[in-house]
C-alpha cells in the first residue's frame, strides 16, 4: 500500500499520557515548554528545533510544519501531554528511513523538570508498539549522543541493541561528542 493511503491514528494513549499530532494553536504549548526555567539551554544541546523556535510565532510555524510533514508521511511528530493535568510535557518523532524495509527512526524529549518520572519511557514504548503494529516496521532505530546517558539507557530498557558508536563525530563549543546507534528488529520485539 502506498504510504499516503495508510490510515495512521493521530492520537496514541498510554496510562498517563496522550501522544497526538500537532494542531493549530499548539505552538503556544511548545513555546511555553522551551521558555520554562532552564529548558531552552538544556534542550538546545540536543535539539536543533530548540534553536529555531525563538518566538511564539516560530513555535506555531514549527507545529504547523510538523502537521504538514504528517500528511505527506515525511515525519510523524507528536506532542506529549500528561492526561491528568493536560500539560504539554515533550515530543516524540518518528522519521521514515526506508519505506521498502520498512525502517523508522524514533526520537524523543521530555521537559527536563519531568525527568525521572518514566514519562519518556512510557511514550517511547507506546511509539515502538505503534511502529511495529501500526506501521508494520521491520526495524526501529534510535540515535543518541554518547554523553546522553538517560537517552541511551531508555533505548536499552526498551530492548534496543547498540549497533554502533560513531566516536567524536561532532563538536560543539570545542567539545567533541559521539553518537550511539541502536536498533530493534520486529523479531526481537516479540521476545520482549
Amino acid at each position: 500500500m502506498h504510504k499516503l493511503l495508510l490510515e495512521i491514528p493521530s492520537r496514541l494513549d498510554t496510562e498517563r499520557l496522550v501522544l497526538r499530532r500537532y494542531e493549530k494553536g499548539d505552538g503556544e504549548h511548545l513555546f511555553a515548554l522551551l521558555e520554562r526555567g532552564n529548558n531552552r539551554k538544556l534542550l538546545e544541546e540536543h535539539l536543533d528545533e530548540a534553536k529555531e523556535v525563538l518566538t511564539l510565532e516560530d513555535a506555531e510555524i514549527k507545529v504547523r510544519e510538523h502537521a504538514a510533514e504528517w500528511i505527506s508521511r515525511e515525519r510523524f511528530v507528536m506532542g506529549i501531554w500528561h492526561k491528568e493535568s493536560e500539560v504539554f510535557t515533550g515530543e516524540i518523532w518518528i522519521e521514515p528511513k526506508n519505506w521498502d524495509v520498512p525502517s523508522f527512526e524514533l526520537g524523543y524529549y521530555i521537559d527536563p523538570a519531568r525527568e525521572g518520572e518514566g514519562l519518556a519511557t512510557e511514550a517511547a514504548r507506546r511509539s515502538v508498539k505503534f511502529l511495529f503494529d501500526g506501521l508494520k516496521a521491520h526495524k526501529v532505530i534510535i540515535i543518541t549522543r554518547d554523553a546522553n546517558e538517560k537517552s541511551w539507557k531508555l533505548a536499552e530498557r526498551l530492548g534496543f541493541k547498540r549497533e554502533g558508536h560513531l566516536r567524536e563525530c561532532g563538536v560543539k563549543d570545542g567539545e567533541r561528542w559521539g553518537l550511539y546507534h541502536y536498533g530493534l528488529l520486529r523479531d526481537e520485539i516479540k521476545n520482549e
